[in-house]
């Protein structure tokens, strides 16, 4: 039988998109004109920047998505933390970062505590001006560099869903670098810039406040691509490849098929369905045996 809340779900997630991105771009920003400094909070064993009493972390790893007030996403993030749950033995902490002006609603929270989610309510970080008006929440991921209760943080994008293990990603040795993320395709082709969906980091409240200064400091990037477009400006000689089995965009599906073949689906960690979320994929569509994944998944 159908839960009431799945079906508040799927009604959501069924509402045409295009008519979403217009009414998020008709709405005024609540930017203010001037937001102090979020300061951390003392936990044991570090720091945070989550708002909420009831956030406690348990485990020093912590798997971080965030959502806002794009409903279309918690299904996603729900089927996502299943996976995770299902495959992953390293004792982690599931969370959503969740912006304190944008909060979700208790049925969508009701889904996700079931599977474990915890919930950390950040403020925004103001974007540039020249961000495009549906992605300025995007750059409130830069929080998770200031989470220091976590000695590694394993941020990843909710249009994605996990199939295996994470451990080996979790444990993987950076080499010196500062994050760790794959190589990303646009255009058809793959480019020398990196896809931030799935991102590893260890936590460094130092960074933190670089990465602040310098969105601060009128530092130019590809405004187009939000967040990722600062973070390739920042990191774009200080980057690990994790592997495109734990960030298989589905880009390349469309576009790079030789290389994705080259790989057998079942070995993908984290399939990313970049070309069309997996909410809207169609089984007899362009992308049909990918979606099926996820339409098929608990």
């Amino acid at each position: 039988m159908t839960s009431p809340v799945h079906s508040s779900l799927v009604q959501t997630l069924n509402n045409d998109s295009h008519e979403s991105i217009q009414q998020q771009q008709q709405q005024p920003q609540q930017q203010p004109q001037q937001q102090q400094q979020q300061q951390p909070r003392v936990a044991q064993g570090g720091h945070h920047h989550c708002l909420n009493q009831d956030f406690q972390p348990e485990h020093k790893v912590g798997i971080w998505t965030m959502l806002n007030d794009n409903m279309a996403y918690t299904l996603g993030a729900a089927k996502m933390g299943r996976g995770i749950r299902r495959h992953t033995q390293t004792p982690h902490d599931l969370i959503v970062m969740e912006i304190e002006s944008k909060p979700l609603g208790p049925d969508h929270w009701a889904e996700l505590t079931k599977i474990g989610f915890k919930r950390c309510v950040v403020q925004s970080i103001p974007p540039p001006k020249q961000t495009r008006p549906d992605l300025k929440e995007k750059f409130a991921v830069l929080h998770v560099w200031a989470m220091t209760v976590y000695d590694t943080v394993l941020f990843i994008d909710a249009d994605t869903f996990v199939q295996n293990s994470l451990d080996e990603l979790i444990h993987l040795d950076l080499k010196g670098k500062t994050i760790g993320v794959t190589k990303d395709i646009r255009a058809r082709k793959w480019v020398d810039t990196f896809n931030s969906g799935v991102l590893l980091l260890h936590p460094d409240e130092k960074e933190y406040k670089r990465l602040i200064e310098l969105l601060k400091s009128g530092l130019v990037f590809d405004y187009v691509m939000s967040d990722q477009g600062f973070l390739n400006e920042v990191y774009k000689d200080d980057w690990h490849e994790i592997g495109f089995l734990n960030n298989a965009n589905l880009a390349l599906y469309r576009f790079q098929r030789e290389f994705w073949d080259q790989h057998n689906v079942s070995d993908i960690n984290i399939i990313h369905y970049t070309m069309q979320k997996p909410w809207k994929c169609k089984p007899n569509g362009p992308y049909g045996p990918i979606c099926k994944i996820w339409i098929n998944a608990e």
